[in-house]
């Protein structure tokens, strides 16, 4: 047993790159994010790269090519593919894609942290103290947002999209994290004062709130890397892998 976990433990630090002792192992048990005991046992849970938005029966596959997100049907090929079913704006850069549901509608959507020139709200013209967002944006005029596509009407579009975040976003991850079957999104946020490779400096969980996103509890810090994980059933007691306790790891 002790040859296994070293095993596991040699895969881990492979794939983080850091020693141990520098990765923070998080549990949410619904209200707030908690420290737990380091387990060098934990499997680390790729992002969802194929799903089925459409519901044709077929699988597509999230991919993303230089800074741009594209949907081909089936498998994803190599970059330049013309078997395209959908792609971001050209003026958008995306951070990150992964499908989730984090809008609890029951069909996975594509998720997008997007970074795209600042816009102004439509109401500020006409407000007359408007301009509460002007200053969400970095030194070049980009903005922070998370956008949700999906299948409506018969096409792919947005079904939601946030308006300028005022911390942009490094990354974010979504998983069931207190086991009441939806999903909860998980971001490090960051500052637009910042550069890109700088750390981020809160760790905070969201949920859906029929509108949009309501934080459920933040922890301020210093955060390089964000992964979710889960307990192998042999050693959390768990019955299958849909009861293994999910826990959310952060590099420093």
């Amino acid at each position: 047993m002790s040859s296994k976990i070293s095993l596991l433990l040699l895969s881990f630090i492979t794939l983080w790159g850091v020693s141990p002792s520098y990765v923070n192992t998080w549990a949410f048990n619904g209200k707030n994010l908690q420290l737990a005991p380091a387990m060098p046992w934990l499997n680390p849970v790729p992002p969802i790269q194929q799903a089925d938005p459409n519901h044709d029966g077929q699988p597509e596959c999230l991919a993303l090519h230089s800074d741009q997100a594209q949907l081909y049907p089936g498998s994803c090929p190599a970059a330049g593919s013309s078997a395209v079913l959908w792609q971001s704006p050209p003026q958008w850069q995306v951070l990150q894609a992964d499908f989730t549901d984090l809008n609890r509608d029951g069909s996975p959507e594509i998720t997008l942290l997007v970074q795209r020139p600042f816009q102004p709200w439509p109401i500020d013209r006409f407000l007359p103290n408007g301009g509460r967002i002007e200053d969400f944006h970095d030194a070049g005029g980009q903005s922070c947002h998370l956008i949700l596509v999906g299948w409506k009407h018969g096409k792919y579009q947005e079904v939601w999209a946030g308006s300028a975040l005022v911390d942009p976003l490094r990354s974010f991850a979504a998983a069931d994290l207190d086991g009441n079957s939806w999903q909860e999104l998980v971001v490090l946020e960051g500052s637009y004062a910042d550069s890109p490779d700088q750390p981020a400096h809160v760790l905070s969980i969201w949920e859906w709130n029929g509108f949009g996103f309501s934080v459920l509890d933040r922890v301020n810090g210093e955060f390089h890397k964000l992964i979710l994980a889960t307990s192998p059933s042999e050693h959390s007691g768990c019955s299958g892998p849909e009861d293994e306790q999910r826990f959310i790891l952060t590099e420093r």
